[in-house]
C-alpha cells in the first residue's frame, strides 16, 4: 500500500541553486522498532540516521539530495515528521511544585501534565528573510555553513575519547558542537587544530553561535500547571529538543 505524503514549503528554498519541491511522510511502527533499535546500537554513525531520513523526504527533482539541504531547512523538516507522525500523541510532562509553604518548606509535589503534539507551534527564526548559506570568519572568509546532522566523519564523543577529552568537560564539547557547524570543506578533527592555532577565531565562535541562534527553528509551549496538593498556579516553558525526535513521548 502506497504511503500517503504531504507537502512542505521549505524557509531557505530561495537560496538554492536547484528548484525543487519536498514532500514527507509519517514513520510507520515498523520503521520506529528499526529506529529505536539502532539508537541502541555501540557502532552507530549519522550515516545511519541519515539513510533513514532520506527514506522518509521525497524531492520532485531527481538531481537534489538530502544531504544538499541546509540545516535550518533538515531541522524543520525534522520537527514536521515528528508533528504529523505523532500528532495524536500526547507528551507527558513532570514538573515539581516549588511553592514555599508558611512553615518555610518547599512543597515538592510532583504535578503531570500531556500536551498534543498537534497543538504545538514551530517557531520560526528571528528573522526569516535573513536566512543564509554563509558566514564569514575572519581567517577563512566566507564560509558555507555544514549542517550539523550530517557531519559523520567523527561524532564529537569518539573525538572527545580519541583524545582523552572528559566528558565532563562542557565548554570543550560545547566548543566541538560550534566547529561542528563550520565549513562543508573540513572534517572535525581539521577544524579543531585550526581553532587550536588561532586561524579559527574567538570572534568567529561568537559569530557561529550567532548565526545557529537566529536562523535555528524551535517548538517552546507556556503550560499553566497547578499543584493538586498547595493549589500553587505556575507558568512553565516546555521544549521539544530534536535529539529525541524520533520518541513519541
Amino acid at each position: 500500500m502506497r504511503q500517503q505524503t504531504c507537502a512542505i514549503d521549505l524557509p531557505g528554498k530561495a537560496l538554492y541553486d536547484k528548484e525543487f519541491s519536498v514532500q514527507i511522510r509519517k514513520i510507520t511502527p515498523i520503521e520506529q522498532k528499526y529506529i529505536l533499535s539502532m539508537s541502541q546500537k555501540e557502532q552507530k554513525t549519522n550515516r545511519d540516521y541519515i539513510e533513514f531520513l532520506k527514506g522518509l523526504v521525497i524531492f520532485d527533482n531527481p538531481q537534489m539530495r538530502f544531504e544538499d539541504l541546509f540545516w535550518y531547512d533538515v531541522q524543520y523538516i525534522l520537527y514536521k515528521i515528528r508533528f504529523i507522525t505523532y500528532e495524536k500523541y500526547p507528551i507527558k510532562l513532570a514538573f515539581t511544585c516549588r511553592n514555599v509553604l508558611d512553615d518555610g518548606e518547599q512543597c515538592g509535589e510532583r504535578i503531570e501534565q500531556e500536551l498534543k503534539m498537534g497543538e504545538l507551534d514551530i517557531l520560526t527564526p528571528d528573522d526569516l528573510p535573513t536566512l543564509t548559506k554563509e558566514v564569514e570568519l575572519e581567517n577563512l572568509g566566507p564560509t558555507k555553513i555544514r549542517c550539523k546532522i550530517m557531519q559523520d566523519d567523527v561524532t564529537i564523543e569518539e573525538f572527545m575519547k580519541a583524545r582523552k577529552i572528559s566528558s565532563d568537560d562542557y565548554q570543550m564539547r560545547l566548543l566541538l558542537l560550534d566547529l561542528a557547524l563550520i565549513s562543508t570543506e573540513h572534517p572535525l578533527e581539521e577544524l579543531y587544530m585550526m581553532a587550536s592555532d588561532g586561524t579559527i577565531t574567538a570572534q568567529d565562535i561568537v559569530t557561529i553561535e550567532e548565526w545557529f541562534k537566529n536562523n535555528i527553528w524551535g517548538v517552546k509551549q507556556v503550560v499553566k500547571v497547578k499543584c493538586p496538593k498547595c493549589g500553587k498556579e505556575t507558568l512553565r516553558e516546555y521544549a521539544l529538543g530534536l535529539e529525541d525526535f524520533f520518541s513519541a513521548v
